[in-house]
């Protein structure tokens, strides 16, 4: 029963249990995926099913890490095999069950809109906040509930990125905002130009079928 209801593995030369950050991570990622394919299909194929069906395996998901064990969460799994020739990267686990924690109340939320087939704001909403934070974590390794976590002033001795430990903030250069405003600038030039030639300089070709 040792792998059942066990949150985080020990492993050695780490006093607390721990969670594999590239295993979250690459989880993060194949959830995002998937959950961006389910909106696609809302919107072009005016179907819910492959949303909710999405849904419900995120709920599952959530419901396994933190109720069972993350070891055994099918997308945490599918993250494990895409990862498993690069070395571990051992976080601290209490921020991450903090997090997921977060992650199952939201989920818990999704279920009372899919059992009672409501549309709301509400349900949106929880469903871009999720996929916000799946996008989040999976590119930029930032942990929103981790952030939070260490807001509530919670001792933690190996946070994901650091973000638990009192660090000073590297300097940012503020002439690569003024680059990038630039950069945003002639992309939007570029695209304006791109659209105006495609449909409007371009003569259209109907082709009539008999």
């Amino acid at each position: 029963m040792a792998i059942f209801f066990n949150f985080g593995q020990q492993v050695d030369g780490y006093k607390n249990k721990v969670i594999n950050e590239r295993e979250a991570r690459a989880s993060a990622g194949i959830m995002f995926l998937l959950g961006l394919l389910s909106v696609f299909a809302v919107f072009q194929l005016r179907t819910l099913f492959w949303a909710e069906l999405f849904s419900i395996t995120f709920i599952i998901e959530f419901f396994i890490r933190v109720i069972v064990n993350p070891q055994y969460a099918p997308y945490m799994m599918l993250g494990e095999l895409f990862v498993r020739h690069q070395a571990p990267d051992w976080v601290d686990a209490k921020p991450k069950q903090f997090a997921w924690i977060l992650g199952l109340l939201l989920g818990m939320v999704m279920t009372f809109y899919i059992l009672f087939d409501l549309i709301s704001l509400v349900r949106l909403s929880i469903c871009f906040a999720c996929l916000t934070l799946l996008y989040l974590e999976s590119v930029f390794g930032i942990c929103l509930g981790c952030i939070l976590y260490q807001k509530l002033n919670i001792p933690v001795e190996n946070c994901p990125g650091d973000i638990c430990e009192t660090v000073v903030r590297r300097s940012y250069d503020k002439k690569k905002i003024l680059w990038l405003f630039l950069f945003l600038v002639l992309f939007t030039a570029f695209f304006a130009g791109l659209k105006n030639w495609k449909y409007e300089a371009k003569p259209k070709i109907i082709i009539i079928d008999e």
